[in-house]
């Protein structure tokens, strides 16, 4: 059976209970969210996008119901939430479904690269124990084709955050959302293990300072506008996505 590489395995009820423990509003103004919507901003810049109804859904939107009118929507924005769920690709449907004809998606979320080191040094290399893992940006670009959306753009970039002290790492760690994994080792880790986490952060001392490395992915893409007459597409070939480059060095 095929895997499908948009499901996550964390445990929803785990998240909740961490991002209820740290506010979802209070998370949505992170300094690294922050700049992770600064970044989305610079792409939205270059884009046309035509007047209409927004919507605003991101991290600090968590777990709060959405009633909206199917194809009501020009504007879908997202930061960050996609990182925080199980299921991606039902998100991504209910924000096919509210778009209007030539209505955009615009979100950013966290990329596989991200803390992948971190998670070697913990001997978590498949990213199911201690470090969770994140969708590549060709599977996200892939169902966005499968929902029917037009000429999506995927992209990434790789940001830095540094830190005095494996303490303040690891509680920058925690802050953006812990461990929410199935299969999480069960009870309270005792000191060792936490020695053992520090010392894993230590390692990525460079220069005098802890850098944690994080992968962001960009996409956006537009729903189909059934007036604007195009070539028929044959069903039968591969649609494109285009993998942006945004001539940024990974550091």
């Amino acid at each position: 059976m095929h895997k499908d590489p948009l499901v996550r395995p964390v445990n929803p009820d785990s998240t909740r209970l961490q991002l209820s423990r740290r506010g979802c509003a209070q998370l949505a103004q992170h300094p690294f969210w922050r700049e992770a919507e600064s970044r989305l901003r610079d792409r939205f810049v270059y884009i046309r996008e035509q007047q209409g109804p927004r919507l605003e859904h991101g991290i600090a939107q968590y777990g709060q119901p959405i009633q909206l009118a199917p194809r009501s929507i020009q504007l879908v924005w997202s930061v960050g939430l996609l990182a925080y769920l199980a299921q991606p690709r039902a998100t991504l449907e209910f924000w096919a479904g509210l778009l209007r004809p030539s209505g955009l998606l615009m979100f950013v979320t966290l990329g596989p690269d991200s803390l992948r080191q971190f998670a070697l040094d913990l001997d978590d290399a498949d990213q199911l124990k201690h470090v969770p893992g994140h969708p590549d940006m060709h599977d996200i670009g892939d169902a966005l084709v499968g929902l029917g959306l037009a000429d999506p753009v995927m992209d990434v970039e790789w940001i830095e955050f540094t830190y005095s002290s494996s303490e303040l790492a690891l509680t920058d760690i925690r802050t953006l959302g812990g461990n929410p994994l199935l299969a999480r080792p069960a009870g309270l880790s005792g000191r060792g293990w936490r020695d053992r986490v520090l010392q894993a952060l230590e390692s990525q001392r460079r220069a005098g300072s802890i850098r944690l490395r994080i992968e962001l992915v960009f996409g956006h893409a537009w729903a189909p506008d059934p007036n604007t007459r195009t070539a028929k597409p044959d069903p039968a070939a591969p649609q494109p996505v285009v993998w942006a480059s945004r001539g940024r060095k990974d550091p």
